[in-house]
């Protein structure tokens, strides 16, 4: 059933048309969904499908990543203008389309989001013009994790000549806000669509946030991966958790696994856990929430999953968890896979594309047992999917 109005006046006047399935009621949704994955792993002959875990339809988003364009008199943080021409009035890219209550976005991102850009104006941060590739402030990123209520805010830079000016008047900007405790420039110099880049210069002393996921709580720095929904996410890893429990592997290898949550999760049901990710800040801070917590059997090592052969070898796992990004295990994770399968695979899924093809794949090596969907992301074509298979 598709509406005519929607609670999201952005959609309905057409600023903001990222959510696209917004006028379509949330069970149709989750029920094409469920056809999409049916279809995806049509090829294996029966397995379980668990029932959809759903979600919040409003509030639920955790991470908000805004563009900024206008004036450091009057900056427009939300979207960029339209590049076709495709509404009267924003046919430049520059000419941005102001998005400061999302209704998807967790209110307390909105209320800081509604306040930044004064603070803009304070900081004199000159937005970046696309067309001109002049000024310095492209975009900001904030996350707030509401089981902490700690948040970090990120600031997207062309260089670092205005960090001084953030740091002079940011004492202000956290006597406002307490839940903000993390405040970082993030420099990305390239003209091209590069969302951030690999520098990160601190202007808070703390350099992360606590991310409490249910009764686990995670060091969570600014530049690792994070699910944006995070109650769903909590289910999901507890769900993983759950069916791990079941099997209760003496030796658990993650792969791709960021700051180790699925790890962490199914720490007291499993033996040895190794965690590989290439991302040396994530590794880094998983490895300190695991000393914090007292995991000896949980270590993580910074490594690229495409060149880590010797690695899962040697992890000799009967569980392997893979958490890869949109893009899929790709032609060397596959081959690593197979290479010395693990009697269990769980394969945690952002794109029904790429599972498809890595299933695929797989079956001549795995059986699927079950599959559940986590609707991470309503109101849009994506979802996440927990799969399980096992040795053939």
């Amino acid at each position: 059933m598709v509406t005519s109005g929607t609670f999201c006046s952005y959609y309905d006047q057409q600023e903001c048309q990222s959510c696209k399935w917004l006028g379509t009621s949330y069970p149709v949704q989750l029920q094409q969904k469920e056809t999409l994955i049916k279809r995806a792993l049509s090829h294996f002959p029966s397995f379980k499908l668990d029932s959809t875990v759903p979600s919040a339809q409003q509030g639920f988003r955790n991470k908000a990543k805004l563009s900024v364009t206008g004036t450091t008199e009057k900056p427009i943080l939300g979207l960029t203008g339209f590049s076709q021409g495709t509404k009267q009035g924003l046919d430049k890219i520059d000419q941005g389309r102001e998005i400061l209550a999302c209704p998807i976005h967790h209110p307390k991102l909105n209320e800081m989001i509604g306040d930044l850009p004064q603070w803009i104006t304070r900081f004199n941060l000159i937005p970046y013009q696309i067309e001109n590739r002049s000024g310095e402030l492209k975009s900001v990123i904030l996350f707030y994790s509401p089981l902490s209520d700690e948040m970090y805010l990120r600031f997207v830079l062309r260089s670092k000549e205005c960090v001084s000016r953030i740091r002079k008047l940011l004492p202000e900007l956290l006597a406002k806000f307490p839940s903000l405790k993390s405040v970082s420039a993030n420099i990305q110099p390239i003209p091209h669509a590069i969302l951030e880049g690999p520098e990160e210069i601190f202007i808070t002393d703390q350099k992360f946030i606590h991310h409490t996921l249910g009764a686990l709580t995670l060091q969570l720095a600014p530049q690792a991966f994070v699910q944006t929904n995070v109650e769903v996410a909590t289910k999901l890893y507890q769900t993983a958790a759950d069916w791990i429990a079941e099997i209760k592997p003496k030796r658990m290898l993650e792969l791709f696994c960021g700051q180790g949550p699925f790890s962490f999760f199914a720490a007291k049901s499993s033996g040895q856990i190794l965690g590989l990710e290439i991302n040396a800040e994530a590794v880094e801070t998983a490895n300190k929430t695991a000393q914090a917590l007292r995991l000896s059997h949980l270590n993580f090592r910074c490594v690229d999953v495409a060149n880590a052969e010797g690695e899962i070898q040697n992890a000799n796992a009967d569980l392997i968890l893979v958490n890869p990004p949109r893009r899929g295990l790709g032609k060397e994770g596959l081959e690593q896979l197979l290479k010395q399968p693990a009697k269990h695979l769980f394969y945690s899924s952002c794109s029904v594309e790429s599972l498809e093809k890595d299933a695929k794949a797989l079956a001549a090596t795995y059986q699927l047992q079950r599959a559940q969907i986590f609707d991470l992301f309503p109101h849009t074509e994506h979802f996440e999917t927990l799969v399980h298979f096992t040795k053939k």
